[in-house]
């Protein structure tokens, strides 16, 4: 099981820039990429998403290309590079032989000529460089896909705990609901019986009518299938494969039953656990909207 949240890095060298490749995803109810980096390789963008939809099936990955030209050095020059600065010194030495000044080239100063009216660099084709960026993605991949299992395996653990105490709470619950429908349509009959309204608990119509209640106020079903539920919310924590929308789907069948559960609540008891409920539901829903 993964989170839908994650990053990776990898580092490019080029013979004229240095860049680097980054990596990121957060979660999403589909699968959406956007690619960022310089004109004249947004035609990656097919390549690229093909690569990441191998190993992410939802979230929103972006994939940016940061370029920044190499910085010229003046400790090691190509040879065009030092010819050029030869020639300028020449011309400055002359210069200063002709006014009677002193000559003292520095580093400062051959560093200014090597940058003065240097060409811009040119981004390579996509066609030359694509199976280097195709081998950086892979690494910047592999490190997203990797903190997205960890991540994934950290919210595994919380949702177990959280599942956990809603057993708990469906437990407490059951304990608290043993007889209590019978017991409500009993004590309601013997209140009936005297009140003196002249009402007949002994006729069978009438009988009929309070057993309805009493089974409209049973919350067996419910239980039952709230359990049943959190069973399938077990399995697929342990899912190798994306189970996000499976477990979106259980916690939403989790709040209905729980929602039926508040509406027949007979005592504060119930109703105080039908609220503690919730709210762990509400957690529930909040960390599962992160797994892929």
């Amino acid at each position: 099981m993964k989170s839908m949240t994650g990053y990776g890095r990898a580092e490019i060298t080029l013979p004229e820039f240095h860049g680097v490749i980054e990596l990121s995803s957060v979660n999403k109810r589909g699968f959406e990429f956007l690619l960022h980096g310089p004109k004249e390789w947004q035609f990656f963008e097919r390549e690229a998403q093909k690569l990441i939809r191998s190993s992410v099936e939802r979230g929103r990955i972006r994939l940016s290309i940061l370029l920044q030209p190499q910085a010229i050095s003046a400790e090691n020059p190509s040879r065009d590079q030092e010819a050029r600065v030869g020639d300028k010194l020449d011309e400055l030495k002359k210069i200063c032989l002709s006014q009677d000044l002193p000559y003292s080239p520095s580093v400062d100063l051959i560093q200014r000529i090597l940058t003065s009216g240097s060409r811009e660099p040119v981004v390579p084709s996509l066609d030359s460089i694509e199976d280097i960026l195709i081998d950086k993605t892979n690494i910047a991949l592999n490190q997203m896909v990797s903190m997205r299992g960890k991540e994934g395996d950290s919210l595994a653990k919380d949702l177990r705990k959280r599942a956990y105490s809603l057993g708990e709470i469906v437990h407490s619950v059951e304990k608290n609901t043993e007889g209590l429908a019978r017991e409500w349509r009993d004590r309601l009959l013997q209140r009936l019986k005297e009140s003196g309204l002249g009402i007949n608990c002994d006729d069978d119509a009438v009988r009929k009518e309070f057993t309805v209640y009493a089974e409209k106020s049973d919350v067996s079903e419910e239980i039952t299938r709230v359990r049943s539920h959190l069973e399938q919310f077990e399995e697929g924590l342990h899912a190798k494969q994306p189970i996000g929308r499976k477990l979106e789907f259980i916690v939403q069948e989790l709040g209905r039953e729980f929602n039926t559960l508040g509406s027949k609540s007979l005592t504060p008891t119930i109703s105080n656990l039908v609220i503690e409920a919730k709210v762990e539901i509400e957690k529930i829903r909040e960390q599962v909207m992160n797994l892929e």
